[in-house]
């Protein structure tokens, strides 16, 4: 069950930096509770804003979709291997989830590119 939070959280993350990548807005301030509508949006500014660096939220990422298709790769294993407890159900769904997450780091890291190759091309 905590690798759908993992995985959910990752995906958040990913689409939320390929948001920020497409549409050019990169708030690098994070409140306590990251939620709008908190004291901060009341006019309140909280004691300690932290700073969200966008490397690594990147690193953050990309170890998690690692760290997925890692355990894709034992499940595949032990299935094959003959384990027990281990059914193709399990198999399937981690190798699903390891492709998805896998894709979704290639698309923004597509987006990043592009991104980049905008920048570049900007005549000062």
């Amino acid at each position: 069950m905590s690798n759908d939070i993992n995985m959910s959280s990752m995906l958040l993350q990913m689409r939320s930096m390929s948001d920020m990548a497409s549409s050019g807005v990169t708030p690098l301030q994070v409140n306590n509770q990251g939620l709008p509508g908190t004291s901060e949006a009341a006019g309140i500014r909280p004691a300690e804003t932290n700073r969200v660096e966008f490397s690594s939220l990147l690193k953050s990422a990309v170890q998690q979709v690692n760290a997925i298709q890692k355990q894709s790769s034992s499940l595949k294993n032990d299935f094959v291997s003959g384990k027990e407890g281990v059914d193709l159900v399990q198999v399937m769904i981690a190798s699903e989830k390891s492709s998805v997450a896998f894709g979704t780091m290639v698309e923004v890291r597509n987006k990043l590119l592009k991104a980049y190759e905008e920048v570049k091309n900007i005549r000062v």
